[in-house]
């Protein structure tokens, strides 16, 4: 398949498969209009991160058309003389748009020997004919591009979205494995290798840099890696020697800046996530209540997660009684503070978040690290305690907090979002239960 046929092919089936998501979720999600949200457009796997009646068919729908830019690509594919299989990487949001890019600047594989397409004399001049010297070359231009951008990004633009934790990633395998394939026509696993050392030594770079800390460094790199490894299987596609690769480089380069453009001039609404926790105490309701009213100090954590910088509850305590009431809830970084909604004893206790303390403390070999996302991120909104009597005469308690976050893509820092609040959730769940089972042991010893 040719280019122009491509690429009008590939239109077509993007407008048809974001119109019927677009109609799914104006059906099924009253009040959102036709077109509301330029976002999914772009990422139409961020209704993963949604629990609305739109996900599951969105979703579905939108795997089920994108086959159809599988194949389309699939033909292009080996019209350019790229590995076939290439073509599955247009199933993965904004991946896609890069991979398109390619496909639809590249010639066809005219050349049936490789070795006759004629390569660019500047990069001969620049990159170490040595194995070694291009190996270190490759890394220290992609990381020398990909830095830069991620500083307007971060401390710029405050944007910690698509272009971050996607576009520049994939930037760094294409660009890799890429450049280390000039002189010399590199295995598909020495592509992928250079894109993991070139992830790893940018990663070490931010840190000392100290534009990020260590925990969200670890965080970021599952999307990190596997999207660099994505951006490798393109970049060693386009350095087999086949001619477009260089413009097609370029042109990947420009489109990290315009997905950047893109999300300050369309910013995202942060999706409202619930998180439910619950445990069983064998205590009578109202005992359960009395210490979740009164909730006595904590003791310090020994879990990991805390105690590498991710904020951890002290103590709380309620100021008044019934609505109106406030309560504070002591975190290591500072107060919560919870105006009471409901005071319904002792069966639900719920109340909004008016002012939340910062969510972690970077670990870094520095004193201080300046990082954005610290600051204004993550929001809680509210939360609940439920009490519930069961047959046998224990409680469950069940804590929820509902929470917004403005990093992107919303599905995968919602698996660690998730998770940090269920440890949370855990901490002062399992004190209230070991408070009150000690109680209630020690009168009826008495």
């Amino acid at each position: 398949m040719k280019r122009l046929g491509y690429i009008l092919r590939v239109a077509i089936m993007l407008a048809v498969s974001y119109s019927i998501l677009r109609l799914v979720i104006s059906i099924n999600t009253p009040g959102a209009g036709l077109f509301p949200d330029a976002w999914n457009f772009l990422d139409p796997f961020r209704l993963i991160a949604s629990d609305g009646p739109a996900m599951a068919w969105s979703i579905g729908v939108h795997i089920m058309l994108s086959a159809g830019l599988v194949v389309v690509s699939y033909r292009r594919s080996r019209d350019a003389g790229w590995a076939p299989w290439t073509a599955f990487l247009m199933l993965l949001p904004v991946v896609r748009l890069f991979v398109f890019t390619a496909l639809a600047v590249v010639p066809s594989a005219v050349h049936t020997n490789a070795l006759d397409v004629p390569t660019n004399a500047w990069l001969d001049r620049i990159l170490p004919a040595s194995r070694l010297g291009n190996a270190v070359a490759a890394i220290l231009i992609a990381s020398a591009l990909v830095l830069p951008l991620g500083f307007l990004n971060v401390r710029v633009l405050e944007e910690y979205g698509l272009a971050l934790f996607i576009g520049l990633p994939f930037l760094l395998g294409a660009v890799s494995a890429f450049l280390y394939s000039h002189h010399v026509a590199r295995s598909l696993l020495q592509s992928l290798g250079i894109a993991f050392l070139t992830v790893s030594l940018t990663m070490l770079a931010i840190f000392v840099l100290a534009m990020e800390g260590l925990l969200c460094l670890v965080m970021a790199a599952p999307i990190a890696y596997g999207i660099a490894f994505a951006g490798a299987l393109v970049g060693h596609a386009l350095s087999r020697r086949a001619p477009g690769g260089v413009p097609t480089m370029l042109l990947m380069l420009l489109l990290t800046p315009a997905l950047m453009a893109f999300e300050v001039v369309n910013p995202a609404q942060a999706p409202l996530f619930p998180v439910v926790t619950s445990l069983i105490i064998d205590a009578p309701r109202q005992a359960v209540w009395n210490e979740l009213v009164a909730f006595s100090r904590m003791d310090g954590p020994d879990e990991l997660l805390f105690r590498a910088g991710i904020s951890y509850p002290v103590e709380a305590r309620i100021e008044g009684t019934g609505v109106g009431a406030c309560r504070y809830c002591q975190f290591n970084t500072g107060p919560f503070v919870e105006p009471i909604t409901t005071w319904d004893e002792p069966d639900l206790l719920a109340f909004d978040v008016l002012e939340y303390p910062p969510p972690m403390t970077e670990f870094s070999i520095y004193a201080r690290i300046d990082a954005p996302h610290v600051e204004g991120y993550f929001q809680s909104r509210r939360g609940q305690f439920r009490l519930e009597t069961l047959p046998d005469g224990a409680t469950l308690l069940e804590g929820t907090t509902w929470y917004t976050h403005d990093i992107w893509p919303a599905w995968y820092w919602r698996i660690w979002s998730d998770a940090i609040l269920h440890r949370i959730h855990g901490r002062v769940l399992k004190h209230i239960k070991s408070e009150v089972e000690r109680t209630v042991a020690g009168d009826t010893k008495s």
